[in-house]
């Protein structure tokens, strides 16, 4: 299946810039992405518009925020390239060529930066700071979203075109578990404790909801025509997947009632909650903007354009 026509929740993140004040003083920042524009690009908190975008180079596909908030890593699958932004200096300061269609990204602390091959059935690991040579292990076949588990022992791989996630022990890179799932999985989330990994199957309309642990199935709930993006709020009750398709958004309740349904822009993609779980960012990709949802009131309050086909999003806790 064509790139075009898949992307990443992210996937997910990528070229918006909120800023809100957490309980500590420094602001939150969402990340927006846009495809078509290769930009990442700003919003401040309350505005209706970005500011100037960072330029990227062609078809920038997938992002990820270092932990400290100071870097974003965003591949660049037609070109075989990662480009690295330093958000506070608002630039590309240098690039990494990877081998074939580097596409989901997941960055640990110690500077390994693990990317999937969108054509390929592998996962690549970087070391960016030069130490080590890279390194391959094999997963299913269309590695889409790549998520770290929050002691970064264990990485999960969204299988797109093998209807599974491989789950990889980051210290030897070994394979713990390869988990089926629906059909064709893609976005993926995890709850706050890290005990259960949620996956959006694109193909199926569901959500398959693993036990980290057991690497196991243990739920699948329906959640909408074409699910790219998903995150939980930080209390862990709720899931808020994107329905690329239907262009909506399907809040999913720890309780197995009917998920709540928000109309938002044109196919929509990635999504990204902030830190009191109060409101969500969702990146329209035909529609050029990002959808501002009230999580509380479950409504859309504003729309924000941005550069064109944007497509994943992201939010730093970090002063960049």
């Amino acid at each position: 299946m064509s790139l075009r026509r898949t992307s990443i929740a992210v996937l997910a993140a990528l070229a918006a810039c909120v800023s809100l004040a957490d309980e500590a003083g420094a602001k939150e920042r969402v990340y927006v992405l846009s495809q078509a524009g290769a930009a990442l690009s700003e919003i401040e908190d309350g505005a209706e518009k970005t500011a100037a975008p960072i330029p990227l180079d062609k078809a920038p596909a997938a992002l990820v925020l270092s932990s400290d908030g100071a870097q974003a890593y965003v591949s660049h699958p037609d070109i075989g390239k990662v480009s690295i932004v330093d958000l506070g200096q608002r630039r590309v300061v240098s690039s990494l060529t990877v081998a074939g269609s580097p596409f989901g990204l997941a960055v640990a602390k110690d500077g390994r930066l693990f990317v999937g091959d969108w054509n390929g059935a592998h996962v690549s690991v970087i070391d960016t700071k030069g130490q080590a040579p890279p390194r391959t292990v094999d997963v299913g076949r269309a590695p889409a979203h790549l998520i770290l588990t929050p002691d970064e022992k264990l990485l999960f791989i969204a299988n797109r075109e093998s209807d599974s996630v491989s789950v990889v022990r980051t210290e030897d890179l070994s394979v713990a578990a390869t988990i089926a799932v629906d059909r064709a999985p893609f976005a993926m989330a995890l709850s706050p404790d890290a005990t259960r990994l949620y996956v959006g199957n694109v193909q199926g309309g569901t959500v398959s909801i693993v036990d980290t642990a057991g690497f196991k199935v243990t739920k699948t709930r329906v959640s909408g025509a074409m699910p790219y993006g998903a995150a939980v709020t930080g209390d862990g009750l709720r899931l808020v997947v994107t329905n690329q398709q239907a262009s909506t958004v399907s809040v999913i309740e720890a309780k197995d009632a009917p998920p709540s349904v928000i109309k938002v822009g044109g196919y929509p993609e990635g999504v990204a909650i902030n830190a009191d779980g109060t409101r969500a960012y969702v990146a329209n990709w035909f529609s050029d903007d990002v959808s501002v949802l009230d999580l509380e009131s479950l409504k859309e309050i504003r729309r924000i354009k941005c550069p064109q086909g944007p497509r994943g999003i992201a939010i730093s806790h970090h002063s960049p």
